[in-house]
């Protein structure tokens, strides 16, 4: 039996005076304290009398027996630094493990009631230097490497550079977007992992649970479908709110585009004269050159949203090619203010492009002038450039889009 070295170093006065204070100031019972240390109750009144002491090996045992109670009882020794380092590096190796860690926040926390430790990183920029270099290195591409800082800055910035379990919380809360939110935990756990790992080893841990990787949302089966009433209604608040929402929102609607896409345009696609916004997305698996664009969408355009478009940037001095120059974060908080206003806080706008889809559908249209039209797929034959693709399909696929796509804005 391993004993505990703290025990041999209590005098006999003090090993006696823990069974005395057990038996006269906890008032537990001779037989009690007997059944604790696996003696005789004879043996407990030696002690109690002072002709005897207990040994090292019963004290542990008593107190293997009810910590709580013993610990009542227990003198302070003195203790060297040297203890106490050990302590703490034994503990910093423990709190790696997760079990562990949870059994020591709570022996801590009978230990030292009202005791909350801190855990807390405050993040440098050159922490986000090194965790941009850690990612290059392992071969992460670029654009990647530049989302997980965007986003990672944009949360730091809202919760003033300091990582803790708490703050970590609002990576659930502070945006909409669901996609923003998955991007976001994902940097915070990888750069936790890289840098913070390296620098704070023993909180690292206790950080990097803190948070759970968002799922992908698996795809609901037979879900409703807003009604073209009901998407109206959501572009007459978001109209109110910001024109900048309500041309994203009835764009979204009448076209079925991505959101990507669509927030990536350039102001040099749009051609108001030829009513289309040249997209450009020709590579990877979502594709989406161009998208047709209805009267009372370029009506819109130009009378409504691009004076304002013109204002917010002279406003912001702002200079940029982007079609959209709303950040996501705000077109989304716009949207779900204009959708709780219409009464339909469930009608996110993931929801327009199946809506596009069904619409057309029940119009008899062709699926695969649906899939061209949503960008889902361009013909297999097609290898040549995106200019010949709009000349060749370019004058069918207006035609289906001008006789059967809904109509949003006014």
């Amino acid at each position: 039996m391993f004993v505990n070295p703290y025990w041999g170093k209590l005098t006999d006065e003090q090993r006696i005076g823990v069974v005395r204070c057990l038996r006269e100031t906890v008032g537990l019972a001779v037989s009690d304290i007997a059944k604790m240390a696996g003696v005789s109750p004879a043996a407990v009144v030696q002690w109690l009398s002072g002709r005897s002491t207990p040994t090292p090996e019963k004290l542990q045992r008593m107190h293997e027996a009810d910590p709580a109670t013993v610990e009542k009882c227990l003198p302070a020794p003195p203790i060297s630094r040297l203890e106490v380092d050990l302590a703490l590096e034994t503990l910093a190796r423990a709190v790696r493990d997760k079990a562990l860690r949870e059994y020591i926040a709570a022996r801590l926390s009978q230990l030292f009631p009202g005791l909350k430790p801190e855990v807390a990183y405050s993040v440098s920029a050159e922490d986000l230097n090194l965790f941009k270099e850690k990612l290059l290195a392992e071969g992460v591409t670029k654009d990647t490497v530049h989302k997980y800082l965007r986003y990672l800055s944009k949360f730091l910035q809202h919760v003033g550079w300091v990582l803790t379990p708490e703050t970590l919380q609002h990576a659930y809360t502070y945006v909409e977007s669901r996609r923003i939110k998955r991007d976001t935990i994902l940097a915070l756990k990888r750069f936790i992992n890289t840098v913070v790992k390296v620098k704070e080893p023993q909180i690292a841990p206790i950080l990097y649970d803190a948070i759970k990787t968002i799922q992908d949302r698996p795809a609901k089966r037979n879900g409703r479908l807003p009604t073209i009433e009901e998407v109206r209604r959501v572009w007459e608040e978001a109209n109110r709110i910001s024109p900048c929402a309500a041309a994203v929102w009835g764009i979204m609607a009448e076209t079925g585009v991505r959101f990507d896409h669509l927030h990536r345009a350039s102001i040099t696609g749009l051609q108001l004269d030829r009513r289309r916004l040249l997209l450009g997305e020709i590579e990877g698996p979502k594709r989406q050159p161009l998208l047709f664009l209805t009267e009372g969408a370029v009506r819109y355009l130009k009378e409504a949203y691009l004076p304002w478009r013109e204002k917010f940037l002279h406003r912001l001095q702002m200079n940029t090619d982007k079609l959209f120059p709303c950040t996501e974060e705000k077109l989304y908080e716009h949207l779900k203010r204009a959708r709780e206003a219409a009464g339909l806080p469930w009608l996110e706008p993931r929801l327009l492009r199946k809506f596009h889809a069904q619409w057309l559908l029940d119009r008899s249209v062709d699926v695969s002038d649906i899939a061209a039209l949503q960008g889902r797929a361009l013909p297999s034959s097609l290898t040549v450039t995106i200019e010949h693709y709009v000349y060749d399909y370019e004058r069918r696929l207006r035609a289906v889009f001008d006789q059967h796509t809904p109509r949003v804005f006014p």
